[in-house]
């Protein structure tokens, strides 16, 4: 029985032909939802187009192969699969040495916090000992300042099965099993919907927390849609039960299958809500080398969804957030907003990428996590404005411009103003009808004419578009 193994799960990935999904064939007992290119354009153009999941038994372990497609174009399919897993297959063929597919998929490993990795070098009944010596001397060198702490190296053939054994062996040695709670509230990611005769919907995943059982009322999020589980699967086996780790099938009937997309959420009622509006603490990935600009558009998965978002950089500064042209430093916070609510909660991680921009540049701007889920995103923006020195009495200074009547001059009292000479002052009266205010200032003489520039926080809503 599956149910009393420890579920992992591993990310088998690589730039397109480089062996993955014949090394998933040589790997797996099982294979599920579009496992081993069973999708029908995968057959007809033979590559992998969709994420594949298989099953094998190591020790202790029931191994889940999650194989994201290592086509250029499908990006967003391998940065869905690398948040479910716990730790990665790389594959390189030794015949071609690493490419610009290798390197992005360690850079979404990295961003999605994977510590551990097996670099396969496939292929090697194809090359020289000498050739496969290079292509694993290459990889060294890529993987050289990343933040993996554990990573091991295989040269493997999958036509001829050499190098498997070891293979097995050294995934064992690094399988590192995410923490799970199964205490908190049910969330499931669904990566593929399809409909069974007979029986309705089923919807496949992996449950990321808490615990389901048949019978249990759920929803799917951000449908608002409610449903009762009649049944569920792991890689064929009935269940009665399943808790958070498990690959799961789930008989939801009630729900039509072509409602469902990936990225939607089977949930506890009532426990996750569609977001449009984030804050997120964000690096910059070191290799993408342009600037990250204010109200940039991109793609941004946040959990396994994929939407369009708009990027609003902003620093903390005495308790307000204050918004910036661009992200200083490499890193710090943003406000996203998305073009579609995504269900969403504090500690989701996120990551943007340029869809724009072409393969063979690097398309991963960088990665983040939600440290909040604002109904709508306030922002502080820093508005300037410049009067002048008008006449300079005793014990202060007449200035106008800063404001356009006695209201608006009533507003800013208080706040404090600075000339060319960098004599500070501070607001203290509204003076007649026409906007003139009386300052106080410290500091150089200040002089009939000169310029007086106020500076003041503006609370403003930011939306998509």
């Amino acid at each position: 029985m599956t149910e009393n193994l420890v579920p992992v799960h591993v990310g088998l990935m690589g730039h397109i032909d480089h062996g993955k999904t014949e090394l998933a064939r040589a790997l797996s007992e099982k294979a599920s939802t579009a496992g081993l290119d069973k999708h029908p354009q995968s057959k007809m153009r033979g590559i992998t187009i969709d994420l594949g999941f298989t099953m094998f038994r190591l020790g202790d372990y029931l191994v889940t192969l999650v194989d994201a497609p290592g086509h250029a174009d499908l990006i967003r399919s391998v940065v869905a699969g690398s948040g479910i897993i716990d730790t990665a297959i790389l594959t390189v063929a030794a015949d071609e040495g690493p490419k610009v597919q290798t390197g992005e998929h360690v850079v979404v490993l990295q961003s999605m916090e994977i510590s551990s990795l097996l670099v396969a070098v496939t292929k090697t009944d194809l090359v020289s000992e000498k050739q496969a010596e290079k292509v694993e001397e290459q990889i060294r060198s890529l993987l050289t300042g990343t933040d993996f702490k554990n990573v091991e190296f295989v040269r493997v053939s999958a036509r001829n099965g050499t190098g498997i054994d070891e293979l097995k062996e050294k995934l064992a040695r690094i399988i590192e099993p995410r923490s799970r709670n199964t205490e908190a509230p049910l969330l499931m990611p669904i990566d593929h919907a399809f409909p069974i005769r007979g029986h309705g919907t089923v919807a496949t995943g992996t449950i990321l927390q808490g615990r389901i059982k048949v019978g249990d009322k759920v929803e799917v999020a951000p449908l608002g849609k409610f449903t009762k589980i009649r049944s569920i699967q792991t890689y064929g086996e009935d269940r009665e039960s399943a808790a958070a780790g498990d690959r799961v099938g789930i008989n939801i009937p009630e729900i039509p299958h072509g409602s469902l997309s990936r990225g939607d959420y089977l949930c506890d009622p009532g426990s996750l809500k569609g977001a449009r509006s984030l804050l997120v603490r964000f690096r910059v990935n070191p290799l993408y080398k342009k600037r990250v600009t204010q109200k940039m558009v991109l793609s941004a998965s946040v959990g396994m969804p994929m939407v369009t978002a708009m990027v609003v950089p902003f620093l903390e500064v005495d308790g307000n957030r204050v918004v910036l042209d661009e992200i200083i430093d490499r890193e710090g916070s943003i406000g996203l907003l998305l073009k579609e609510p995504v269900p969403v909660s504090e500690g989701t991680k996120v990551l943007l990428i340029r869809t724009d921009l072409p393969p063979t540049q690097m398309r991963i701007v960088g990665t983040g996590t939600v440290i909040g889920v604002p109904d709508r995103l306030i922002l502080h923006k820093k508005k300037t404005r410049v009067g002048s020195v008008q006449r300079v009495r005793e014990t202060d200074v007449l200035v106008g411009g800063l404001a356009s009547r006695r209201s608006i001059a009533e507003s800013i009292l208080g706040l404090e103003v600075q000339t060319e000479n960098h004599a500070v002052g501070v607001i203290r009266e509204a003076f007649g009808t026409r906007g003139v205010v009386a300052v106080t200032f410290e500091g150089p003489e200040v002089r009939e004419g000169e310029p007086v520039r106020l500076e003041r926080l503006v609370e403003e809503e930011y939306q998509f578009g």
